[in-house]
């Protein structure tokens, strides 16, 4: 049965070669942006606790 499953959902390596690219040349603006939101969801969840531990 997994063998039937995994015959539809097969990708090749072409298929996957414009994504890879886009990829490799736009590390320069995916890295920063994704640090940013890292950096942001962090914070949401941290400032309020050090909130109320000060309160």
């Amino acid at each position: 049965m997994g063998a039937f499953l995994a015959a539809g959902a097969t990708l090749t390596a072409e298929q996957l070669a414009p994504i890879s690219t886009a990829v490799s040349d736009n590390v320069g603006v995916l890295l920063p942006v994704g640090i940013a939101i890292m950096a942001i969801m962090v914070g949401v969840g941290l400032i309020p606790r050090i909130v109320y531990k000060f309160l």
